[in-house]
């Protein structure tokens, strides 16, 4: 399974379903982090003291997973193991994030949610 909660989700500008049409949605979800604004993407640094950090999962087959390696990999992110609440339950799950250190001086997202955030930046 696969966590997003940025440009990927759905309404967002590389939303899963449309550059990756193999992706299928399993559901909303949520990880423990806090939630950076970096231009024109978020980035998220897990901390299970934090607040929810709004977001999708996925089911990916490994073709889907070698071309989300490739582009997150432009932005400096590398896919780590993360625990996610998907319906209640906690569930493994892949997450693309950078190091925590880039996050630095940059806005905290307050919500959590990035297509919320976006959407009061219009």
């Amino acid at each position: 399974m696969l966590f997003v909660y940025g440009t990927l989700r759905r309404g967002g500008a590389n939303a899963m379903p449309v550059l990756y049409p193999k992706s299928k949605f399993v559901g909303n979800a949520f990880v423990s982090g806090n939630l950076y604004d970096m231009g024109g993407y978020p980035a998220v640094v897990l901390d299970e003291n934090a607040g929810p950090i709004a977001g999708e999962v996925y089911t990916i087959d490994d073709e889907t997973l070698k071309a989300l390696d490739e582009f997150e990999a432009s932005a400096d992110y590398t896919r780590n193991l993360v625990e996610l609440t998907l319906n209640g339950e906690t569930l493994p799950g892949w997450i693309y994030s950078p190091e925590p250190d880039i996050c630095s001086g940059k806005d905290l997202i307050e919500s959590g949610d990035w297509i919320k955030y976006v959407e009061t930046k219009l």
